[in-house]
């Protein structure tokens, strides 16, 4: 089943294909509902200026949040070391999704400024895990005991 779109204009129809057209698409995310309103699954988004700032939007939320757990992560002492390798983790895959996906929409500079900014969250989510290691390691203190003589000497 081919989708397209029928218009009126100026007592013309006009179709326009669906697959042809090239642009951003996403899913909304508030939970408006009205009840007589129109639900959205799904924004496609064509104009190129538009789609450079819904993507900005979307990342800086991004960069935010990741920023706010690396923050509170870092006010506690004894933070989980699991946690922080996860959050590493899912910041280098939103990194490589961000040159996948987004890459193509954005522009160069706009994108080696953001790049560089996600690499400045990495290298605090490797120095964190480090110094976590070099915590969490086993302290082994070394006493000297003088061993005790178990049998009798002449």
């Amino acid at each position: 089943m081919k989708k397209h779109y029928l218009i009126k204009r100026d007592n013309k129809i006009v179709y326009i294909k669906y697959e042809s057209l090239n642009g951003f698409s996403f899913k909304p995310t508030n939970g408006i509902f009205v009840d007589d309103g129109v639900i959205v699954a799904k924004i496609i988004v064509f104009k190129p200026e538009f789609i450079e700032l819904v993507l900005k939007k979307k990342i800086k939320n991004k960069l935010n949040l990741y920023l706010s757990l690396l923050m509170e992560d870092s006010d506690d002492t004894s933070s989980d070391p699991v946690y922080a390798r996860s959050l590493y983790q899912d910041v280098e895959k939103y990194r490589l999704f961000v040159l996948k996906k987004y890459g193509k929409y954005l522009d160069g500079k706009y994108l080696d400024i953001l790049l560089t900014k996600i690499s400045l969250i990495e290298h605090e989510l490797k120095l964190k895990m480090l110094y976590q290691m070099y915590v969490d390691e086993p302290k082994y203190e070394y006493e000297y005991e003088p061993e005790l003589e178990t049998s009798r000497s002449r």
